[in-house]
């Protein structure tokens, strides 16, 4: 009996695990922000829109604060996420976008004065979940990170 349990809680373990490895087109749709960020001409949004895709071989991911404005676009690094066994993506301005649950990510921008990991110069949280961007906080984020 203890053979069987065991054999089951290792192939969910491994199911959970492949969920994580490879991002796609899932990840498309609204986002809703923990803190309202900048969009076009000047105003401020709580809603992003993200859209996963591959170009000349690379996995995009692309973040608009509207379905027409031009979008921040982050690369997937398949070593990162590996590593920490979970999705991350980045960007040539230094943001990291890392994926907290199968509907949510967690964006930082780390000090590059610092090596403390836990010191961003910026950071917030986006999910298609308008509930839990609401009940996150940036101690949450810090805990988040602490933990990768």
């Amino acid at each position: 009996m203890k053979y069987i349990i065991l054999t089951i809680l290792m192939c969910f373990s491994i199911v959970i695990k492949a969920q994580n490895s490879e991002p796609s087109t899932t990840f498309n749709g609204k986002y809703h922000l923990m803190d309202a960020e900048r969009a076009s001409r000047g105003e401020t949004t709580k809603i992003k829109y993200f859209e996963f895709g591959e170009h000349n071989g690379l996995q995009l991911l692309a973040v608009a604060a509207c379905e027409k404005c031009m979008s921040a676009v982050y690369t997937y690094k398949p070593e990162e996420s590996k590593e920490i066994e979970r999705l991350v993506f980045f960007n040539k301005v230094g943001l990291i976008m890392i994926q907290y649950d199968k509907e949510s990510f967690v964006m930082i921008m780390p000090n590059p004065n610092s090596d403390n990991w836990l010191d961003f110069m910026f950071s917030n949280f986006y999910s298609k979940s308008k509930t839990k961007a609401e009940q996150m906080t940036q101690e949450k984020i810090k805990t988040f990170i602490d933990e990768l």
